[in-house]
Parts: C-alpha cells; structure tokens; sequence
C-alpha cells in the first residue's frame, strides 16, 4: 500500500466500442434501448442522454465477436435515477422480443441485455445505502439474485414510455481480467491508481472507485483466471474507458507514478492513455476533453 490516492473528482466518461455495422447499432441503441443520439459521423456515433454520452460506437465493417475468454468489457452500467427507469427499459426490450435479467445486487437493482454485437449493458438504480448489508471488513455485500421480471414490471410508472431520463449517467464499467487471483490487477488498481477497493468477492472480483463506497470499475477473472486471447483488430471490442478528472494536475501526478513503476503509458496534452495489467485500455482526460 501507498500513501497516494486518485484525486475524489474522478468520474466515468463513456464507453468506446467497435461494432459490426453502425446502423443496426443506432437502431437498437436508439429505438430499444432508450439512448438518445448524439453524434453521428463516418462510422461513428455517441449516444447517451441530453448533455452525456454513455457510449461511443465506432464501426469496423463485418466484425466478428472477441474470444470470450479474453480481457475487455464485460459489460458497462448507466445508472438511472428511479428504480422505474429499470422498469421501462426492461419494458422496451421486451416489447422487442429480446430477452431480459433482472437483478437485485442488494447494493443496487439493475437488468442486463446485450446489444446486437453481444456487449453487455447493465441499466441500475442505485438502492438507499441505509438498505446496504456490510461483510465484515467494512465493505458492502454484493450478491447477483434473480428479480421476477413481473415483479419489475409491476412498479409504478413501468409502462410510461421514455427514453433514459437526462439524470442518467455512466454508473461502473465492469471488465475482464486474466490474472488468477487478481494478484497483478489488485496492486495496479490499488496502490499505483490510487484507488480504493469498496467491494470484494472471494479471489476473482473487486469494485474499486474514490468515494463513498461506490465502485466506478469492477474487474473479475471468471471469464479467464488463467490468461485469455486478446481481441483482434477485426472484432467487436472494448476500445477504451473514458475516466474524467477535474482537479489541476491529477492527470499530471498520475503520469508520474506511472513513470515512476515503469508502467507503459502515453502521456499528451488532452490526456493519458494505459493498459492495466490484462491489456483492458483506459483513458484519462479532464473534463470536457474527452
């Protein structure tokens, strides 16, 4: 352990993905899924809420899906402001014929889907943290139960359509680590990131943020403990995590710890770019930049 911690501005800008053809994602993302677009250009487009983008999408012709055991997304989380937004988005996924999980985490509720490239999205609602249980070192409980989809269905305002509501905002990104035990991903979160873990379950998954017992990234190896194969060039894949800083010169003393460990970073004018120890690629900017 250090001393060093990550500046408490940090926050999660959106995601970057490639896709296989950018039309059909604008459709699902917009029509189903309830994101509003943002910005459309040559085989790319940002979609999000009035004022935020989530995910950025960029199109790489006729991509085939990554290994699946190895790193990058395992899926990212926009976090809605009423357990009713869950509700609706379940809702419109339905209506279109896609399945839907429904989850209660304790710390949150949230329901997963996939995207017509298979990344996970994972819409939650955060649940009062006077309803939270705690393990033993302090952290909060985490645990994945099965919510009744009608059980979902059934809150008030469910049937109201709309779009994610404009409070919305990216909640965690979840990805895939290769290390057993995270024994290289725990150290790089923890003491060269400055980051704090705020959940953790047996030897293959940590939530790590800066405050208030909220992880912004969580990493799990159970998709490949032992190493995994890295997605091509050709695949629909993770790009980068956007992670936002306000504070004058976090970006600057974390390029310098990085330097420092020897860790492999490019470090420019509109930001820092890095790999963590799985190869997952993450990307720091002030706010605004990115």
């Amino acid at each position: 352990m250090t001393d060093y911690r990550m500046d408490r501005t940090l926050t999660l800008g959106p995601v970057t993905l490639t896709v296989a053809d950018l039309e059909r994602s604008v459709r699902y993302y917009t029509q189903v899924a309830g994101f509003r677009l943002l910005d459309r250009r040559t085989r790319r487009a940002r979609l999000g809420v009035r004022g935020r983008a989530l995910v950025d999408l960029r199109e790489v012709a006729g991509a085939v899906a990554p290994p699946s055991s190895g790193p990058g997304l395992s899926h990212f989380a926009p976090l809605v402001p009423t357990r009713a937004d869950v509700a609706r988005f379940a809702r419109r996924h339905l209506d279109a014929g896609l399945d839907v999980d429904p989850r209660d985490h304790v710390v949150s509720q949230s329901c997963y889907v996939t995207d017509p490239d298979g990344h996970t999205i994972e819409v939650t609602w955060a649940c009062p943290q006077e309803r939270w249980q705690w393990t033993d070192e302090g952290l909060p409980v985490v645990v994945s139960t099965p919510i009744a989809v009608q059980d979902l269905l059934d809150e008030p305002g469910a049937s109201t359509p709309a779009h994610l509501p404009t409070g919305t905002r990216m909640g965690h990104v979840q990805l895939k680590a290769t290390d057993a035990a995270l024994t290289r991903t725990k150290p790089f979160y923890r003491d060269l990131l400055g980051l704090e873990i705020f959940a953790r379950l047996g030897d293959g998954f940590i939530g790590v943020g800066v405050s208030d017992h909220r992880s912004l990234l969580v990493l799990t190896n159970r998709f490949s403990p032992r190493g995994g194969t890295p997605a091509g060039s050709d695949t629909t894949r993770l790009a980068h995590v956007d992670l936002l800083l306000t504070a004058t010169g976090a970006i600057e003393a974390l390029a310098e710890r990085l330097t420092a460990a020897g860790h492999p970073h490019q470090h420019t004018a509109t930001g820092l770019t890095t790999r963590d120890p799985s190869g997952n690629p993450l990307r720091f900017s002030a706010h605004g930049a990115a």
